[in-house]
Parts: structure tokens; sequence; C-alpha cells
């Protein structure tokens, strides 16, 4: 659970009692079964790692720096889009409602993670060079951690053994990915007048972890997905739709936009 700790640290502003329990996902939900495994095929990674490689060759001092502004993804670095004035100061049931949001769907994308606890690009090719505060996000701790004894998953599970050496996060999903997606679907539900701009923004989440070198393509498509399916069992809670509309109203009302 280190890596969820790291990425709760980056993304949650904690603000009222909104924040202290999870929203219910449909009962035996299991995020392992809606995502399809990372690649396995030797021509499939190659042309992943290949991405990686390329978006490192290619990438602008302004790619970089905004790949680097985004390795603690924010709710609030939406500001870009929705104005200066979107701060978690301005807007307490908002930051309670995101909070709640990551909260609930985080222990959905560490499942994933150690399902199939996929090695990093910079794992797998020691020549890359990814962005240093990206790259420090990545990291379960400040060294490696103890070997384990893996033991099988069961027959009907789509995960493999458990790695017996983690030093950084598993790679698959991404969980900047995931996230990004998240706020780009409910915040575009709340200003539908800067849908695009929102899901841009939201995208670019992923995109600057394949830039930084700390993810492959399929990582962020990966998280993408999840990123939507939790968001959409995420609704059945009577107590989401309660604080969505709470926040969409204080949202907007922060924006001068009709309620």
């Amino acid at each position: 659970m280190a890596f969820v700790a790291t990425l709760l640290t980056g993304c949650v502003h904690t603000a009222g009692p909104a924040a202290d329990t999870a929203y219910t996902l449909a009962a035996g939900f299991d995020a392992t079964h809606v995502l399809a495994p990372p690649p396995a095929d030797a021509a499939s990674r190659a042309r992943d790692l290949q991405a990686v490689r390329l978006a490192e060759r290619t990438r602008t001092p302004e790619q970089a720096g905004e790949a680097e502004a985004t390795s603690t993804v924010d709710v609030f670095l939406f500001a870009t889009v929705l104005g200066p004035g979107f701060t978690a100061q301005q807007l307490p049931l908002t930051t309670a409602f995101y909070s709640r949001v990551y909260r609930s769907a985080l222990p959905y994308l560490q499942a994933t993670k150690d399902c199939w606890h996929r090695e990093r690009p910079f794992e797998v090719d020691a020549t890359l060079s990814p962005l240093s505060r990206s790259f420090a996000s990545t990291r379960l701790r400040s060294a490696p951690a103890p070997v384990r004894a893996a033991s099988p998953p069961p027959g009907d599970s789509p995960c493999s053994a458990p790695a017996a050496n983690l030093t950084y996060s598993p790679s698959y999903p991404s969980g900047h990915a995931m996230v990004g997606a998240m706020m780009a679907i409910l915040l575009a539900d709340m200003v539908p007048e800067r849908r695009a701009a929102l899901f841009e923004r939201g995208w670019d989440f992923g995109e600057g972890r394949v830039i930084s070198g700390v993810h492959f393509p399929s990582d962020v498509a990966a998280g993408r997905t999840l990123g939507a399916v939790v968001v959409a069992l995420m609704r059945q809670d009577h107590r989401f739709s309660a604080d969505f509309s709470a926040a969409r109203r204080e949202l907007r009302s922060l924006l001068a936009l009709p309620p």
C-alpha cells in the first residue's frame, strides 16, 4: 500500500467529514477483471518500450516541465482551465468531495497494480533517463523491499504470481492516468461548458507519465479505463450523488455560471 499512500499524499486535500469514508462500489466488483493484462507478446512489449524511448528523445523543455508539474496529481491543477479562483481555500465542498473520490478509488488501483506488478520502463531499459520528480513518485521506499515468497494466484484469477522484490510501484495501470481521467469526467459533468478543455487537461496527467519515462502507453490507457469504470460505479452510491450536487453548485457559483 505504499504507492497508494504516496499518490494520496499528492492528490488529496482533506476537508471535513466527507473525506473520512469511502463511496461504495458494486458488491463483488473486482477491478482485475475489468482490465486486459498488460502486453505479453514480444512485439507488443517492444512497441510499448519504443514509444517511451521516442517520447524521451523528442520531449521539449516545456513538455518536460509540464510532466514534472503533474507528477503530483491534484484536482486544483485544473485551475489552468477553470481559473485562478479554483483553489481548495475557495471550494471546501469540492475539496472534500474529491478527497472522498480519491480515497474510494485507490484500493482498486492498488489491486490492479498488485495483480500484474509490471516493471517500469526504466527497469526494463536502463538507458532511459526518467525525469527526476516523476521518477521519485514511483519509489515504494528508499531501499529495496525484502524478498518475499511468491505464491501462485487462484486458478480463476487473471493475475500473475507476486513479484519477489519491489523497489518501485508497479507500472500497470497508471494511477496518474486513472486519477486524471476521473477528475476530467467529474469536472466536465460539473462544468460542461468547458468539457473539451477539461478532458484535455485530465489526459495530460497520463501523457506526462510517458513523456517523463515512468510509464508505458498501455499503462496510461488502462488507467483511464479503470478511472471511467470506477466513476460509473461510484455514481450508484446516493452519498456520491449528494456530495457531487453540492460540489457542483459550489463550483458553478464560484465561476459565476448558472446553477
